[in-house]
């Protein structure tokens, strides 16, 4: 959050020692002598402004570069899941491909479309160049693909979970995933109507929405994953257990290795 507010912090920084060096002046101030220290302590704050400006700008170009990146590896990463998933899922199937995993595949190639890596690389290094333009374009973007992504994936778990039941595979318990439908419309809107105060608590949403969503995921990962491990019989009762557990949670027993 460092990177909406470093501009502030900079502009303020700079302003009150500008104040400074001109107090510091008055005192010393002589008519129809140049006021020569006065000068010198502004132009030094001229360069270190300049300085100041620069680091800004990189440090902008950085955020962009991992946001965008960001989404491009977890996007990828999604899309490799399901791939693998839809294929584990019918080859387990003894019925053939079925209308389930006709609708899986679909929205797998829909995301590999539609979903596409967005140019970190480039955005980056436009930021430099156009900072207002692209701190709009790029939030702007992220806000709708998140918001997309998450109503595609839910319509995977709906599909997925009778396609389990075609592969004889247990279902998978989902916990509800935080859906997050912001317009991003709405939010360019206020931006330009705050004079761009409204872009700090965008960024802190895409911050904070993201990583909602990278936590949400890694549950339902654990969820799908888990009905997909093998099961073992426990050697006491005889019930279904986790493959590597070291007691039974049915009876308690004891599991040696095998």
């Amino acid at each position: 959050m460092i990177v909406p507010v470093l501009p502030i912090i900079v502009a303020i920084v700079l302003i009150m020692a500008l104040i400074g060096i001109v107090i510091s002046f008055i005192p010393t101030f002589q008519p129809g002598e140049p006021p020569s220290p006065a000068f010198a302590g502004i132009f030094a704050l001229y360069a270190l402004a300049l300085m100041a400006f620069y680091a800004v700008l990189l440090v902008g170009a950085f955020a962009v570069f991992y946001f965008v990146d960001r989404r491009n590896r977890h996007f990828r990463r999604q899309q490799m899941l399901f791939a693998a998933i839809s294929s584990y899922l019918q080859a387990r199937t003894n019925v053939g491909v079925g209308e389930n995993f006709e609708k899986l595949t679909q929205l797998n190639e829909d995301s590999i479309f539609e979903e596409q890596d967005r140019p970190a690389g480039l955005w980056a290094i436009l930021y430099v160049f156009v900072t207002p333009i692209v701190g709009l374009v790029v939030p702007y973007n992220l806000t709708q693909d998140l918001r997309k992504h998450e109503e595609r994936q839910a319509e995977y778990q709906q599909v997925l979970l009778p396609a389990f039941d075609e592969a004889g595979v247990a279902r998978p318990t989902f916990t509800a995933c935080r859906r997050h439908n912001r317009d991003p419309m709405v939010y360019l809107i206020l931006t330009a109507i705050t004079a761009g105060l409204f872009w700090i608590y965008w960024f802190y949403t895409l911050l904070r929405d993201y990583n909602e969503h990278f936590a949400d995921h890694a549950a339902l990962e654990d969820q799908i994953l888990a009905s997909l491990k093998p099961l073992a019989v426990c050697r006491a009762c005889g019930g279904s257990i986790p493959q590597d557990a070291k007691f039974c949670p049915l009876c308690g027993a004891p599991q040696s290795p095998a």
